[in-house]
């Protein structure tokens, strides 16, 4: 599913007739069609980290996998296209129209509009094709229309009330798709342990401080040497408090998370009238006020977890994992 981006360009988009209205053009439409993607996994990085407020003890540790999924917003499923955004592209049925993003409905061809794509240098009409569409996803992949976001880490309890969260997973490839790598680091820290009468306060209650990488390398067409180039960057800050009920603990966050994500596409690309190279540079960036509430079931050494983050992208995670100290 990390390559989800590279198959919707190879899938849905004519890459071509973008590349024939110019760069910038490209850039544009690409840019408001794998918003969403983008997005979803820049909002999904940021959850899984924590499952209570109350750190290991020291040398304790925990071994969790979790997956995330963070839900499409309805008006991500769509973009705007404006003729006045474009130079060299256009839409003749008015001023604007909205299109399918790639977390969009999977829509036939003569329900999207068709857009006329213009020479850059002699403003003549090079084709005219219908808009690109969604891959449909609540349709045929999944119950209903999110970003997935996969993650495994390990906790060890450390001195004076830490414990250190790691995210590693070594370079990944896979045959003729690319690779993958990823590496993060959190730390969290009991705060109650320095208020004025902490034996009295009947939670746990902690900050905690995370940062995730996420490169990958996709091949658009590995025999040509086309490949798209892929960077996440997710950090998140919040202050966390949880409870313990026999073998249940709640758990809730409140602070603020970021990310920083860019896509390149790099390679010749070669149309009817030029070659093009590395063509295509997107960024995403946002941050914002997250929040998220959670349980966590502990039988024995085995804890189960769920979890809700309230974000632009609300977020549903579920994990296994398990936990000694």
């Amino acid at each position: 599913m990390l390559f989800s981006a590279s198959f919707g360009l190879k899938a849905q988009v004519d890459l071509d007739a973008f590349l024939e209205a110019g760069v910038a053009d490209a850039n544009k439409l690409l840019e408001g069609y794998l918003q969403p993607a983008f997005e979803g996994f820049g909002y999904g990085l940021a959850s899984g980290w924590y499952n209570t407020a109350k750190p290991h003890n020291l040398l304790g540790f925990d071994l969790s996998v979790t997956v995330s999924a963070a839900s499409v917003p309805t008006g991500a499923e769509f973009f705007t296209f404006r003729n006045s955004d474009y130079t060299n592209v256009r839409y003749d049925g008015g001023a604007s129209v909205d299109i399918p993003t790639m977390f969009g409905p999977n829509l036939g061809a003569d329900d999207l509009p068709q857009l006329t794509f213009l020479d850059p240098d002699t403003g003549e009409e090079v084709v005219r094709i219908s808009a690109p569409t969604g891959l449909g996803i609540e349709e045929d992949f999944m119950p209903f229309n999110a970003v997935p976001v996969p993650m495994a880490q390990i906790g060890i309890g450390l001195p004076k009330g830490f414990e250190l969260k790691v995210r590693y997973v070594p370079e990944q490839t896979f045959e003729d798709d690319g690779n993958v790598k990823l590496f993060g680091l959190g730390l969290m820290h009991d705060i109650k342990q320095w208020l004025p009468g902490e034996k009295l306060l009947p939670i746990d209650l902690s900050v905690f401080l995370g940062f995730t990488n996420l490169t990958s390398q996709v091949y658009i067409d590995k025999d040509l040497d086309q490949y798209g180039e892929f960077e996440a960057n997710s950090y998140v800050f919040q202050a966390v408090a949880s409870k313990k009920f026999l073998f249940v603990t709640a758990f809730a966050g409140l602070g603020y998370s970021n990310y920083d994500i860019g896509f390149n596409m790099l390679g010749d690309y070669t149309t009817e009238t030029r070659t093009f190279t590395d063509p295509i540079s997107l960024k995403y960036k946002k941050n914002g006020v997250r929040a998220n509430v959670g349980l966590r079931l502990k039988l024995l050494f085995l804890t189960l977890t769920g979890e809700y983050a309230f974000q632009e992208y609300n977020t549903m995670s579920v994990g296994v994992g398990f936990s000694f100290r």
